[in-house]
C-alpha cells in the first residue's frame, strides 16, 4: 500500500480587477456609498476640468485657429519648409510646393459660429484628458498592490508618450502632406480647389487623432500577449498579411499619392516590428 499523495493546493490567481472589486465591497474604512460618493466628486471634478478647458480654447481663439488648426494650410508651415530643403537636396532647384495659397471658404449659415463652439469642446476635453487620467487614477489607486501601482504607471506613461508621438506624426508629417496633395491635384485647369472650412478642419483633427490612436498598437498587443490571445508567433506568421493591411490603412489616411501612402506606411510598420519584440518579452 502507498500513501495518498498529499495534493498542494492551486494558487489562486487575483486580478487587478478582482482586487479592486474586492477593496470596493468589503473596505471597513469606507462602506460602498462612501466609495459611489468619492466617485461621484472625482466624475464632477473632471467635468468641471472639461468646462476649464472649453473656456480656455474660447479666450484663445487666435491661437488655435491661427497658429494651429490654419498653420498646415499656410506656405511658410515649418513641415513644409522642411519637406522643400529634402527635395532641393535629391533634386537640385525643384521645391516640392511651388506654391500653397490654399482657400478656405464657410459655406453655412452660422458654420463659422458652429465650428467655433465644436472645436472648442474637442479642445476642452483634449487639454482636460491628462487631469482626466489623474482623476481616473487617485480613484482606483487605494485598490491596487504596491507592485501593481508601478506596472499601472508604466503602462499609463507609455500611453501618454506613444500617443503624443502619433500625434505629432499626424500634424506635422501626414497633415501637410494630405493638404499639399488636396491643393495640387486637379482634374482640369478650370475647376479651382476651395476648400470647405468644416471639411478642413475635419481632415486635420481626425488625421491627428487617429495617428496617435495608432502608435497605441504596441500597448494593445502588450494586453494580448498578457491575457493570451496572441503570440509572437501568431504575429509573424501573418506579418505578410498586416503589411497588406497597414497599406490599406496608409491609403485611407492619407488620400495622396504613392510617396504620401509609402511616408504613412513606414510608421505602421515600425509599430508592428516592435510590437513583436514586445510579444516576445513578455510572453516570456
Amino acid at each position: 500500500m502507498y500513501p495518498n499523495p498529499v495534493l498542494k493546493p492551486t494558487p489562486e490567481i487575483i486580478l487587478p480587477t478582482d482586487r479592486l472589486m474586492e477593496y470596493f465591497s468589503s473596505n471597513e474604512k469606507m462602506p460602498f456609498m462612501e466609495h459611489l460618493e468619492e466617485l461621484r466628486k472625482h466624475v464632477f471634478r473632471a467635468l468641471l476640468s472639461i468646462i476649464v478647458g472649453f473656456a480656455l480654447v474660447i479666450i484663445n481663439k487666435k491661437i488655435v485657429f491661427d497658429y494651429i488648426l490654419f498653420a498646415p494650410a499656410r506656405a511658410n508651415f515649418i513641415s513644409y519648409r522642411l519637406f522643400n530643403k529634402i527635395v532641393r537636396v535629391i533634386h537640385k532647384n525643384n521645391p516640392m510646393i511651388l506654391s500653397l495659397n490654399l482657400q478656405i471658404q464657410n459655406t453655412k449659415l452660422l458654420g463659422q459660429f458652429n465650428t467655433y463652439l465644436w472645436v472648442s469642446f474637442i479642445g476642452g476635453i483634449i487639454l482636460a484628458l491628462p487631469y482626466i487620467f489623474y482623476e481616473i487614477w487617485s480613484f482606483i489607486r487605494p485598490g491596487l498592490s504596491e507592485q501593481e501601482r508601478n506596472y499601472s504607471q508604466g503602462i499609463i506613461l507609455s500611453a501618454l508618450v506613444l500617443f503624443l508621438c502619433g500625434i505629432l506624426f499626424g500634424y506635422f508629417i501626414l497633415c501637410p502632406l494630405t493638404i499639399q496633395f488636396s491643393h495640387s491635384f486637379r482634374l482640369s485647369y478650370l475647376p479651382e480647389n476651395i476648400f470647405d472650412m468644416s471639411n478642413y478642419i475635419s481632415i486635420v483633427i481626425d488625421t491627428t487623432f487617429f495617428m496617435g490612436c495608432i502608435f497605441l498598437f504596441p500597448l494593445l498587443v502588450f494586453f494580448l500577449t498578457q491575457i493570451g490571445l496572441i503570440t509572437p508567433t501568431f504575429l509573424k506568421t501573418y506579418r505578410k498579411h498586416a503589411f497588406l493591411i497597414m497599406l490599406v490603412i496608409a491609403s485611407a489616411i492619407t488620400p495622396s499619392d504613392i510617396i504620401s501612402m509609402f511616408i504613412a506606411t513606414i510608421p505602421l510598420i515600425l509599430l508592428y516590428e516592435i510590437s513583436i519584440y514586445t510579444s516576445i518579452i513578455f510572453s516570456n
